[in-house]
């Protein structure tokens, strides 16, 4: 068994992605009060479901990639379509089973995300935009399995913020990667909004999007977070979107991509920064300072 290649089947680094997100939703929700047993579970849920939409997707995408891809996995023979198709089964399977732990909702979400992936890959993808929405959709539940597998208390209220946000800026970034590829997308038949609208409107899509995030943005702060939250969002996060907001051409949305990517690590940063119990350190600092005189009194 090649590992490497069965790695790269499963995009890995994707993969660890969804998983830090999942970790993120928890931790937001619960403000940093963790089950292991939960929170673990809850990561694998996610990790499982989206590694086996990455490998059913590749197994679709098999003729095309013997083209556009001939050095993935399946098409360059390391990983044949049988084997790869088993275990997108099994990756869904671990998912969907393991989510029955955490509750009936957390099971009904994690089949149905199964299923989106697989008809993605089968055909909504080449819908364009409408496969766009799909993928964002999908992106910015990671989040929210996270914090519903914690369901306690005003879970709700803190974790549809930072999904709501992952939702807006994964639209956005494949608005921009739609108007990247236009001219292929053009030729294949693929209606992305710039294909659908133009370069110049789907640009202004994706730019209103991220003013819209810029807006609500301070919305954390005022149900709880912390100080923090602000001063990582006004130092990172605005700096990185009104970069992005001057991108006008085809060329512009290569480098626009990049910083997108860019901002939605920033955007886990800030909510994990954020949501974090500042007041357990001041707690902790003053235990200490009151611990280390005991010797001197």
């Amino acid at each position: 068994m090649n590992i490497k290649a069965y790695l790269q089947l499963v995009r890995i680094h994707n993969v660890v992605g969804a998983a830090i997100g999942d970790l993120m939703g928890y931790l937001v929700a619960s403000f940093w009060n963790i089950n292991l047993i939960k929170l673990v579970i809850s990561i694998i849920v996610v990790a499982s479901v989206a590694a086996g939409g990455y490998v059913i997707n590749d197994v679709f995408d098999v003729e095309i990639d013997k083209i556009n891809k001939p050095y993935r996995p399946i098409p360059s023979g390391q990983v044949s379509i049988r084997d790869a198709t088993v275990l997108a089964y099994v990756l869904f399977g671990v998912g969907v089973v393991l989510s029955a732990l955490l509750g009936l909702l957390q099971f009904v979400l994690a089949l149905l995300v199964a299923i989106s992936l697989y008809y993605y890959a089968k055909s909504i993808k080449r819908t364009g935009f409408y496969g766009n929405l799909l993928v964002a959709t999908n992106t910015a539940l990671s989040i929210f399995y996270g914090g519903l597998a914690y369901f306690q208390g005003e879970w709700l209220i803190r974790v549809i913020i930072p999904t709501f946000y992952s939702f807006l800026l994964t639209v956005s970034r494949e608005i921009v990667k739609g108007i990247e590829d236009v001219k292929g997308d053009s030729a294949h038949g693929v209606k992305t909004l710039a294909v659908r609208l133009g370069v110049t409107r789907a640009w202004y899509i994706a730019k209103l999007l991220l003013v819209f995030i810029l807006i609500i943005s301070p919305i954390p702060y005022l149900l709880g977070f912390n100080f923090l939250y602000l001063i990582f969002l006004s130092v990172v996060w605005v700096y990185i979107i009104l970069t992005i907001l001057q991108s006008k051409s085809i060329e512009g949305a290569v480098k626009g991509r990049s910083y997108l990517k860019v901002a939605a690590i920033a955007g886990i940063i800030t909510f994990l920064i954020g949501s974090f119990p500042i007041q357990l350190l001041h707690q902790r600092f003053f235990l200490i300072l009151i611990l280390l005189q005991l010797p001197l009194l």
